[in-house]
This record gives structure tokens, C-alpha cells and sequence, in this order.
């Protein structure tokens, strides 16, 4: 009887069939056990045990090979996942574009350590540009016509692998020339939606490991995912974008009441946002105050014209009522839950240090941060463009004024921060800077000059930005 897996009955030359997993082996096992040598045949018992047994070897030496194989792979996929799981942990808080290929380069630098790495995009003119190659590694000769590569890669939205003077794309574990003897080259292209974002590029030399169908279904679920978020980002971008758009349009609306205060919101937003910047405010938090910043006199829409625009002195009641700016703005704001981080910019950027301010008398640090930094920017931007009564003061003029009310009008250490920032860009670009200035100020003519309220206020600026002081100084129209 021929035991299973055992084809033939000549125990001295029968082949062994079946596959070379455990039950080929167990089959081989029993046929050395149970199996007597046949009557007549040459030789003697311990020839065939001596062949089966060389057999036997033979057969365990493969299932040892393809069980060894079998852990490599199990090993390296679970390397894999280790890489993919890192990646998406690390992708959930990403909140950029730039952040997220951050990552993504990172990790494959380290699953691909012997590899070249670089990341291409295109420039503005569409042309495709290389990043600066690994440290670690030399850059590849420029004969590997790796634009030609992912070009070609690009185009078939797919991860494609070749050897390098190779023009056909080949099957990393189908080609024997893959295999051996010739440098590899995997590009993986990543898509955000029907627009290219980047080409991953690895090289491997002719000495390191060939890449497999693993490396390519890990690239491919990677781009995938990649150009999935990045997609969802741009998209979060872009509707940001064409919120502020809108509101820009609309507080450049309300801005045109008074042409002296025309684009006023929008510079107070950008030194805001400088300022904040150099404090280390994150990026949230500095949409936040821009958002606060753009709307902080949308509220003077409520404000009768008659006063806003007025050249003269404001008599006691039309002060109250320019008073009444913060509080309308705030109402505006409140009405967009998103917006309730800003509020507190809003409503308050006209409290001042020393308590005097206004709508609710807060001094100090209980003072909001956020409005303390809108403060500083209001008034700076107030003094350097014309108003009705007066001629836009110089840069330095206004700092020099912004120095004098530190401590009683505005928080005397941001003042200090927001010194040293213009001056530190005034060495940086003078010239950028002065052209800033003469494009904002809005007029010609001689700083602090003027009729009307300006005539009087140019001597005693503490007035003009305090505007809780006496009833019966003389104050900006503008509320700034």
C-alpha cells in the first residue's frame, strides 16, 4: 500500500509528490516507518532507509526555506503596518499641506533607509522640480532621466517601479532582471482629487534588496490616503478663504463710510496677526484674531453718519454715542457661533491699561489678550493714514506715541514687542517698509498737520487714543 503523498511502489526510486508543507513531510515519515523492503529487491534495508531519509532532508530543507520566506514577509508586513499605522496617527492632526508630506517623507525614510529619497512638484510654470536629496546619501547621476520617469508615472496616476536604462515598467517580483545586478527606481504619484500635489521618488543602488509588490501596495495605499487629506485640506483652504473674502468685502463696505478709514480693518488685522506672530501664537489662533480683527468696528455701521464723519468736536452725547461701536460690534459677532473666540477682541480692543477705557472698564491683564493686541494695532495704524483733521503721523512719530502710552493706555511689554518688530523690519527693507506707509497714509502732506480736531489733538495725542478722558477733549471721529 502506498502511504499518501508517496506516488510509485519502488521504495528505492519512487518519487515523493504533494506539496511541501507538513502533510508531504508527514506522508514521507510514514512511508519510512511502515514500508518493508521488497521481497527480491537489491540491496538491503538500510540503502532504502539511507535513501529516504536523504529525501526527507531534502523535502524538510524545503519547508524550512518557504517557512523562513513566509516570516521574512510576515516580518516586513507587519513593519509596514507599524509605518502606516505612524503615518495616519500622525496625519489626524495635521493641519497643512506641508505638514502632511512632512510626515509622510519621515516615516519612509526610515522604512526605506537604504534608499534615495526626494519628493518633485511642479513650479509655476508646470515644470517638474526636485527637493534636495537625503543627507545620507549622495544624489543619484543625472543620466537616471528621472523627470522622464515620473512624468510617465504621473500620467498613469499609478506606483510604478524600474530598473535604471530601463524604459518598460516591470513587475518587482515577476522580473528576473529586477532581481539582480541593476539599480531600482519606484515613483509614486499623489493626487489631490484631479490635480497633482507631488511624486514620491526611492532609488535603490544594484547591492540593496529588490523592491516587492509589498512596497508597492504600501506606496499605493499611501498616495491614496495622501491625496485624500490633502484634497480635504485645500478644500478646508479654500472655503477659509472665501469666508474672509466675504467678509473682507463686507467690512470694506462698511470701511467706505468714511474714506479716511478705508482699508483700515484689513491693516489692522495684518499688524495684529505680525505681532501675534512674533509671540508665538499658533496658526488658530491667529485666524482667530485676524476674524476679530477685520470685525472690530463692523459695528460702526450703527453709527450715525453725522458723527462718524465729523470734523469737529464731538459734543458729549455724539461721544457716548461713538461709544456705542464695541458693544454694536460685538452683537454682530455673537450671531456666528464659529466666531465666539473673537468676541472678546471685538468688545474690548478700546479698554486700556489704567482702567479708563471703555465698554466695561477692565484693566490690566483682565484685559484680554486678544483685544490688547488689536488695541496696539488700531492705534498704530490710526496714526501712520490721514484723517479728516489731520495728516498721517510717521512710523516713528507713531511708536514714539505708542512708547509714551504704555503702561496707562496699552500693555507697556506688547508695546515694547511691537517697537522692536517694526524697527527690526525697518533694518530688514527700509524701502518695503516706507512704501508700505506712503500706500496706507491715504494723504499728502506734512505728518500732524490739519484743521478741525487734528489741529488741537496733534499737541496732546493721550486724548485721541484714551477717549475716556474728559468729555470735552477732543477725540477721533473714527473711534480708533
Amino acid at each position: 500500500m502506498t502511504p499518501p503523498g508517496v506516488s510509485g511502489s519502488d521504495p528505492g526510486g519512487g518519487s515523493v509528490s504533494g506539496s511541501a508543507g507538513p502533510h508531504g513531510v508527514a506522508a514521507l515519515l510514514h512511508g519510512i516507518v511502515t514500508e518493508r523492503v521488497a521481497p527480491g529487491a537489491s540491496g538491503d534495508g538500510s540503502q532504502v532507509l539511507d535513501q529516504r531519509l536523504a529525501r526527507l532532508r531534502e523535502k524538510l530543507d524545503l519547508v524550512l526555506e518557504e517557512h523562513e520566506g513566509m516570516g521574512n514577509e510576515l516580518l516586513h508586513a507587519y513593519e509596514q503596518l507599524g509605518v502606516v499605522f505612524d503615518i495616519t496617527r500622525r496625519l489626524a492632526s495635521a493641519t497643512d499641506e506641508h505638514e502632511v508630506m512632512t510626515v509622510v517623507t519621515e516615516s519612509l525614510r526610515a522604512m526605506f533607509a537604504d534608499c534615495h529619497f526626494t519628493v518633485m512638484r511642479r513650479d509655476s510654470d508646470g515644470e517638474l522640480r526636485i527637493s534636495s536629496w537625503d543627507v545620507a546619501n549622495e544624489a543619484p547621476d543625472e543620466s537616471l532621466c528621472l523627470y522622464e520617469l515620473v512624468e510617465g508615472s504621473v500620467s498613469a496616476r499609478r506606483v510604478t517601479v524600474r530598473s535604471i536604462g530601463n524604459a518598460e515598467e516591470e513587475s518587482p517580483d515577476d522580473s528576473e532582471e529586477c532581481r539582480t545586478g541593476s539599480s531600482q527606481v519606484m515613483v509614486c504619484p499623489v493626487h489631490a482629487g484631479d490635480e497633482f500635489a507631488c511624486a514620491l521618488v526611492l532609488i535603490r543602488g544594484e547591492s540593496s534588496p529588490r523592491f516587492t509588490s509589498a512596497d508597492m501596495q504600501l506606496m499605493d495605499s499611501l498616495r491614496v490616503f495622501c491625496g485624500d487629506i490633502i484634497r480635504n485640506l485645500r478644500l478646508v483652504y479654500e472655503l477659509r478663504q472665501v469666508s474672509i473674502d466675504m467678509v473682507r468685502a463686507l467690512v470694506g463696505t462698511i470701511d467706505q463710510k468714511d474714506m479716511y478709514t478705508s482699508g483700515h480693518s484689513d491693516r489692522v488685522g495684518f499688524y495684529s496677526c505680525l505681532l501675534a506672530r512674533q509671540l508665538g501664537w499658533s496658526d488658530e489662533r491667529l485666524q482667530t484674531l485676524e476674524w476679530a480683527a477685520l470685525l472690530h468696528d463692523v459695528g460702526k455701521i450703527g453709527i450715525r453718519d453725522d458723527v462718524l464723519k465729523k470734523a469737529g468736536k464731538l459734543t458729549a452725547d455724539e461721544f457716548e454715542h461713538m461709544k456705542e461701536h464695541p458693544v454694536r460690534s460685538s452683537d454682530v459677532v455673537c450671531r456666528v457661533p464659529q466666531l465666539a473666540e473673537a468676541i472678546d477682541g471685538v468688545l474690548h480692543h478700546h479698554e486700556h491699561w489704567d482702567g479708563s477705557g471703555y465698554p466695561d472698564g477692565l484693566a490690566g491683564e483682565a484685559i484680554p489678550l486678544q483685544a490688547r493686541i488689536i488695541q496696539i494695532a488700531d492705534i498704530f495704524d490710526a496714526l501712520t493714514t490721514c484723517r479728516s483733521y489731520r495728516q498721517a503721523f510717521s512710523w516713528q512719530k507713531a511708536l514714539e506715541i505708542l512708547s509714551d502710552e504704555a503702561g496707562t493706555v496699552v500693555d507697556p511689554e506688547l508695546a515694547k514687542v511691537f517697537d522692536k518688530l517694526i524697527c527690526d523690519w525697518a533694518a530688514r527693507d527700509p524701502v518695503g517698509l516706507e512704501r508700505r506707509f506712503a500706500e496706507s497714509s491715504g494723504c499728502d502732506g506734512e505728518e500732524g498737520q490739519g484743521g478741525g480736531r487734528g489741529a488741537e489733538q496733534s499737541a496732546a495725542y493721550g486724548t485721541y487714543v484714551a477717549e475716556a478722558a474728559a468729555v470735552s477733549s477732543q477725540v477721533d471721529g473714527g473711534g480708533e
